[in-house]
């Protein structure tokens, strides 16, 4: 699905499309560049535009073929908003020169660009008609640190277990190599996402967040190639106000980072799962059910042991997906009992269905584990040419090929638990009438660990994320929809019909939460007054540094700092 890049007629297929722009470069700029970046220009294409064949499409499914497609991404497009569409041409890069090349044939020939390493973007903020994608995919060496000090840090200055990761690094690769090492690197909980790229430098929650933090306050330093074409060492030290906003100020907007740095912690000894779920036999034994549980979280669940979330819905039921860290699985259950106890005293209003799963956690990362204990919660890379240890989460599958309805998230303010249960308790029943949606635990930092709060506070992370207690995420998709594919096309009457249901349900939880914030990586594309929905007090600062560093915007992404009245 690559392509190559050819010479002579070559050239002139591709730029005699209608859709070019009247300042799109000629092909002695294209060769130059092809030169310049050792042969590895390339024209990608979307991979299951026409003829593609069934087989394309069966191989859509999984995350990683996908990944290795530079024309490909892991959503389609979302309602009136954005398409998937192939760069023109694409930089295949392997080394940060390759990058840098990119950078300065995009400035001087006006060209815009684009960067992609994983392509799990919501936004469709890694792709763009008529660009330069830069893609990473390629470049995924991981250096492991025993004494790591950042560039230009003063004479004594302590140093630290550390992880250096390239730009095309999937987190799956980066716990494999920490745990390998007794160690653990705060990312994202899927598998296939990237480990530097928007997920790390858009704050970045992962399963663990309210005990390790977000992966942007991991950040100790990053080699990031900024619109002038330099490449530059960030850290606390050098560039301090450039490294601030990469710890949180979105991705693909001040640069493009080649490498990264991130802080490494202890492995913790065991983890736990909780699935399952408590089911209501009516209405109004749902609206108990929720009113127990708002009372409940504060008291047990909002400190840095626990984490995951908990799903809400019409079929009144509350569905489990809990993590707990170093807690004995006695302890855990006694913890989770508090809030069944007084739900098992009424049998006839409730099915409580939990299921416990409690491991070392060196064998989170572990698919032998899985297949020997519970096959069914992981999907393997069943290509024959993968490496042995290449799965992802199968809950996980559900993200892939979709084409976005709707996407909105919010936070709902800690104080709101403890101080006005019921009120949130209605909000969330009345939104559960309308649409499923999770409250996402780990992505509000209520209840952090001391330490991992004094370092997300040092970064450009949204600050009602540090006194939220979850993050509501209510969405609408249409999986293994393709836009202008002939029988695949997404269904646009439904999209519509379930785009004005998530509105109207987050309208009932936002009434509760006036002012509150969306997370930037995970927001509506429609979102209103995004600056401060998405960084709050942060963003002027933000954009001090944006206009400092690329006063041409040559790095663009929807609702990303600086995108203010820009195409």
């Amino acid at each position: 699905m690559t392509g190559s890049l050819l010479a002579g007629s070559w050239f002139t297929a591709a730029t005699a499309a209608d859709t070019r722009p009247d300042h799109w470069p000629g092909s002695a700029a294209w060769h130059a560049l092809n030169e310049a970046v050792g042969g590895r220009l390339i024209q990608p294409k979307l991979p299951w535009i026409s003829p593609a064949s069934q087989e394309v499409f069966s191989l859509l499914k999984n995350p990683f073929w996908n990944e290795e497609q530079p024309g490909a991404l892991q959503s389609t497009g979302w309602l009136e908003a954005w398409q998937a569409v192939a760069s023109p041409y694409a930089v295949r890069a392997n080394n940060t020169q390759d990058i840098v090349a990119a950078v300065n044939f995009a400035r001087e020939q006006g060209v815009r660009l684009v960067v992609k390493g994983t392509g799990h973007d919501y936004l469709g903020r890694n792709c763009a008609p008529n660009s330069l994608l830069v893609w990473t995919h390629e470049m995924r060496e991981i250096q492991l640190h025993d004494a790591f000090v950042p560039e230009g840090a003063p004479a004594g200055t302590k140093p630290q277990h550390a992880m250096t990761v390239e730009a095309g690094t999937r987190w799956l690769e980066a716990y494999t190599a920490a745990t390998q090492a007794g160690r653990f690197v705060q990312g994202g909980g899927c598998t296939s996402v990237g480990a530097c790229g928007g997920f790390t430098f858009g704050s970045g929650f992962g399963s663990f967040s309210k005990r390790f933090g977000t992966a942007s306050a991991g950040i100790l330093q990053a080699e990031i190639v900024t619109a002038d074409g330099q490449v530059r060492v960030v850290n606390a030290h050098q560039y301090p106000d450039l490294f601030f906003a990469l710890r949180g100020g979105g991705g693909g907007t001040f640069g493009i980072v080649s490498r990264v740095t991130l802080l490494t912690h202890p492995i913790p000894e065991t983890v736990g799962i909780i699935t399952g779920s408590v089911k209501a036999n009516s209405d109004d034994a749902y609206r108990q059910l929720v009113q127990a549980f708002v009372e409940f979280y504060p008291r047990v669940l909002d400190n840095p042991t626990w984490g995951e979330s908990v799903a809400f819905g019409p079929d009144n039921s509350l569905g489990f997906r809990l993590t707990f860290l170093d807690r004995s699985l006695k302890d855990a259950q006694q913890d989770l009992e508090r809030f069944f106890a007084p739900l098992r005293a009424q049998p006839d209003l409730f099915d409580i269905a939990p299921e416990y799963r409690f491991l070392p956690f060196s064998d989170l990362w572990n698919p032998d584990y899985w297949d020997a204990q519970n096959p069914d919660f992981i999907t393997r890379d069943p290509r024959p040419e993968s490496p042995d240890n290449q799965f992802w989460w199968t809950g996980n599958q559900g993200e892939l090929s979709v084409f976005w309805n709707s996407y909105q998230s919010r936070w709902i303010p800690a104080a709101l638990t403890r101080e006005s249960p019921s009120e949130l308790a209605e909000a969330l029943y009345k939104a559960s009438r309308l649409r499923p949606f999770i409250f996402q635990i780990n992505k509000g930092l209520s209840g952090e660990h001391p330490e991992a709060r004094a370092r997300d506070q040092q970064t450009a992370l949204h600050p009602q994320a540090l006194e939220a207690a979850a993050l509501v995420i209510m969405a609408s998709a249409q999986q293994y929809r393709y836009p202008g594919v002939a029988g695949k096309e997404p269904d646009l009457a439904a999209s519509r019909r379930d785009r004005d249901q998530v509105s109207r349900a987050m309208a009932a939880i936002a009434a509760v939460t006036p002012g509150a914030g969306s997370y930037s990586t995970e927001a509506d594309y429609f979102l209103e007054n995004w600056q401060e929905a998405q960084w709050g007090r942060h963003y002027p600062r933000l954009l001090n540094i944006k206009r400092k560093y690329d006063p041409q915007n040559l790095f663009r992404v929807h609702h990303g700092v600086g995108s203010e009245n820009l195409a």
